[in-house]
C-alpha cells in the first residue's frame, strides 16, 4: 500500500508560498476558467516544467518504484497554476477574470516553490490533495459512475482535463476498486483507501489547510454575492437602527480617527451613519478582504460624496496599517470571520492608548425551534451522526470576552441585544444564510461539489414547504448579538 510520507510542512510552506490546489473560489456555470490563450499558456508552461524538473531521481523520491501516470506532472502544474491564478483574481480584483498578468505571478510562484522545495515536494502535494477530493467523494457517495468519476462531474467540476490516470494510479495502488453491473460500471472506495484518506484528513487537517480553504470561500463567496445589502435588509429588518445604536453606545463622535473593519459593501460606513457622526473633521478607514465587496463601497461613497472616509484591501488580523493610529476600531459582523485574538491585537496595535475597540456580531442561539429543524434538516443530521451541535460562525459570549481580556484590553463593557431575523423567502434566506455569509459554511466545506449544491437546491425546497405549514412568528428567530467594548491601556 502507497503510503504518503508527513507533508504537514511542506503544505504549510505551499500556503505561504501563495499557492493554493483546487480551492472551489470559481463559479462552475460558465464553459471554463481561462480564455484559450490563458489556457494555452498555462498548458505550454506545464509541459515544460514537468520535461524539466520531472527527472528520474524525483520519480524515485515521489513513487519509489511505481509507475506514475505519464500526464500525471504536468497535470499537477497546470492545476496548481490555474487555481493560484483564480485565487489572486479573487484577491486582487475580486472577480474570476484571469489576465495575462494573474497567469504570470502564478506561474511564477510555482516556479519559486520548485526551486525551493523540488518539484517532488510540489507534486506530492498536489497527490495528497486530488486523492483525499476523490476518496473523500467515494466516500460520501458510496460509489461513483465511472463515467462521472473520470469527468470530475460530481467532485471535482473546476478541472478541464480527465481524471482516468487518476483513476487508474489508484486502481493500481489498492485505494479503489471498480464494479460492473450490467453496462455500467462503478468506482468504490477500498478498505485500503478508507485508511490512505483518515491518514491524508489527519495531514491536511494538522497543516490548517482546511481551515485556509474554508477562509478562501468566504472571501470569494463575498466577492461574488451582489445582492449582499437587499439579502440583508430583508433578512434582518431592524439590524441598520441597531447597528446606529452600537456607534453610539461604543461613543463614536464628531472629529475621530475611526478604523472599521468588515466593512463589506459599506453598510456601516454609510447606511449605518458611522461616517456621518465622524463628520468632515474626522476620518474614516474601512478594510475587508473582499474586494469586491469594496468595489460596491466605493460606488456607494461617490454616490454619496463623503471624502473623508477611505477603503482598504486587507484581512483584521493583519492591518496594513501603521502604529496607533485611530482613536476606535470598529465593525458589525466581522469578528466571527477571524482569528479573534490575532484580530484584536492588530486593532490593539493601530489604537492609540486610551483608545476604544469595539465589535458587534452574532451570538449561539438554540436552533431547535420545529420550523428550523424541519427547514435546515440535512445539516442537523449531518451533526447528529456526529453526536455534535451544527457547526456555524455564532460566538459564545464569554469567549469573546475572554479574547478581550487576552489581549490585554481593559475597562471590558458589553450588552447583549435581540437581533430579528424573519425566515420568509426561502431563495432569500438560503443565498443569504449558506450562499452568502456561510452560516453553516464549514458543515457544507468537505462535502463533495454535488452534494454540496444539491443540498442547497434541497433547502430552498424544503423552505418552501416550511413556509406553507407554519406562520411567520413561528418562522422567526431572534439572534441574540453582543456589543462589546473596551479600552487600549494607557
Amino acid at each position: 500500500m502507497f503510503i504518503y510520507p508527513d507533508l504537514t510542512e511542506s503544505l504549510q510552506q505551499l500556503s505561504t508560498a501563495g499557492l493554493v490546489i483546487s480551492p472551489w473560489l470559481a463559479d462552475m456555470g460558465g464553459d471554463g476558467r481561462f480564455d484559450p490563450v490563458i489556457h494555452e499558456m498555462f498548458s505550454e508552461h506545464a509541459r515544460a516544467c514537468a520535461y524539466t524538473h520531472w527527472t528520474e531521481a524525483e520519480r524515485v523520491k515521489v513513487l519509489d518504484s511505481l509507475a506514475a501516470p505519464e500526464r500525471m506532472a504536468q497535470i499537477a502544474v497546470y492545476e496548481i497554476a490555474a487555481s493560484t491564478a483564480v485565487y489572486l483574481a479573487h484577491e486582487t480584483t475580486g472577480e474570476l477574470d484571469v489576465d495575462d498578468e494573474l497567469a504570470a505571478e502564478a506561474l511564477r510562484r510555482v516556479e519559486s516553490f520548485v526551486s525551493q522545495h523540488g518539484f517532488g515536494t510540489l507534486l506530492q502535494i498536489y497527490m495528497l490533495i486530488t486523492s483525499w477530493e476523490n476518496h473523500n467523494a467515494l466516500r460520501h457517495y458510496g460509489e461513483i459512475p465511472e463515467r462521472e468519476f473520470v469527468r470530475g462531474t460530481w467532485h471535482r467540476p473546476w478541472v478541464d482535463y480527465s481524471l482516468g490516470e487518476e483513476l487508474m494510479f489508484a486502481s493500481l495502488l489498492g485505494n479503489v476498486r471498480i464494479e460492473r453491473r450490467g453496462e455500467r460500471r462503478y468506482v468504490q472506495l477500498s478498505d485500503e483507501g478508507r485508511q490512505v484518506l483518515a491518514r491524508t484528513t489527519d495531514m491536511l487537517k494538522s497543516a490548517g489547510y482546511f481551515r485556509q480553504r474554508l477562509q478562501m470561500l468566504h472571501v470569494s463567496q463575498f466577492n461574488l454575492f451582489e445582492r449582499y445589502e437587499q439579502l440583508a435588509n430583508e433578512v434582518w429588518p431592524h439590524a441598520m437602527e441597531q447597528r446606529r445604536q452600537y456607534l453610539q453606545w461604543v461613543g463614536v463622535t464628531t472629529g475621530m480617527r475611526v478604523l472599521e473593519l468588515g466593512c463589506a459593501n459599506g453598510v456601516l460606513t454609510f447606511d449605518g451613519g458611522l461616517a456621518d457622526m465622524v463628520g468632515p473633521s474626522g476620518t474614516v478607514v474601512a478594510v475587508d478582504p473582499a474586494l469586491g465587496m469594496l468595489a460596491r463601497a466605493r460606488a456607494k461613497q461617490k454616490r454619496t460624496g463623503v471624502e473623508w472616509v477611505s477603503f482598504r484591501h486587507g484581512k483584521a488580523e493583519e492591518l496594513p496599517i501603521e502604529n496607533e493610529r485611530f482613536d476606535v476600531a470598529v465593525g458589525a459582523g466581522f469578528l466571527h470571520f477571524t482569528d479573534r485574538r490575532q484580530a484584536l491585537s492588530a486593532m490593539k496595535r493601530v489604537v492609540r492608548p486610551g483608545g476604544t475597540i469595539a465589535s458587534f456580531h452574532p451570538l449561539k442561539v438554540d436552533l431547535d425551534a420545529p420550523f428550523f429543524r424541519d427547514w435546515f434538516a440535512p445539516i442537523l443530521q449531518m451533526a447528529e451522526q456526529r453526536q455534535e451541535r451544527p457547526r456555524n460562525f455564532l460566538l459564545d459570549p464569554d469567549e469573546v470576552r475572554g479574547d478581550f481580556s487576552s489581549v490585554g484590553l481593559v475597562d471590558i463593557e458589553e450588552r447583549i441585544v435581540s437581533i430579528e431575523s424573519p425566515f420568509s423567502d426561502p431563495e432569500k434566506v438560503v443565498e443569504h444564510y449558506i450562499r452568502g455569509v456561510g452560516l453553516f459554511g464549514e458543515e457544507l466545506a468537505l462535502l463533495p461539489w454535488k452534494a454540496r449544491e444539491e443540498l442547497i437546491e434541497d433547502l430552498v425546497e424544503r423552505g418552501r414547504f416550511v413556509c406553507q405549514r407554519y406562520s411567520e412568528s413561528e418562522r422567526t428567530i431572534h439572534f441574540p448579538g453582543q456589543w462589546i467594548k473596551a479600552r487600549v491601556p494607557l
